[in-house]
């Protein structure tokens, strides 16, 4: 009797000296996809993702994974995670997202027409957004550029749209067709979807 529990302890030993040593997950490849795929993978990869470092989400953090894209991940794919990974996440991740606007949405002002700088104002014409889910209206702006961007209650109770899919634009400023540099800070004003705008 003593000599199976002896052997059971020695394998149960064995057991943890072997998970113990155990190398480091390596990385995926996540940029360029959507946070919750990433996570996923992450977590299919040997790591747990709830260790997993998010890095921006806007002003209340991320709500619905799937309403953000991984724009950079560290360590690079195919490296081994030895501490938390970090992703840092956007809507949308300009070069990585569907492709540049067309030319005509958006244009470079060089008035001297010599070298462009960096510094340089771009526009873009405005779109017509009220009536639009709130998250395709935000979408539809960040296709174009525009990143500033101010939600608010339509109604004047002053809630936070934490869940932009469920609400819709009953206002905005700039107005449709308006050409607007991508430094303006644009409004839109929201309801919940099965409300009416006031």
């Amino acid at each position: 009797m003593r000599a199976i529990v002896a052997a059971i302890s020695s394998l149960a030993l064995f057991g943890l000296v072997a998970c113990g040593s155990d190398e480091a997950a390596d990385m995926p490849a996540v940029e360029g996809e959507r946070l919750d795929l990433a996570l996923s993978d992450i977590d299919n990869a040997g790591f747990s993702k709830d260790d997993v470092e998010i890095v921006g989400g806007g002003t209340f953090g991320v709500v619905d994974e799937s309403n953000w894209q991984v724009c950079l991940q560290d360590p690079a794919a195919g490296e081994p995670i030895g501490s938390s990974p970090r992703l840092t996440v956007d809507r949308t991740c300009g070069d990585l997202d569907h492709g540049s606007p067309e030319p005509d949405s958006v244009t470079n002002n060089d008035d001297q027409g010599g070298d462009a700088d960096d510094s340089a104002s771009s526009t873009f014409t405005m779109p017509a957004l009220v009536g639009l889910n709130l998250q395709d209206a935000q979408d539809t702006l960040q296709a174009l550029g525009s990143y500033l961007l101010t939600q608010t209650d339509a109604t004047g109770m002053e809630r936070f749209q934490v869940l932009d899919s469920n609400w819709k634009v009953c206002y905005q400023d700039p107005q449709p067709g308006a050409p607007v540099p991508l430094e303006t800070l644009v409004e839109l004003g929201a309801v919940k979807l099965d409300e009416r705008c006031p």
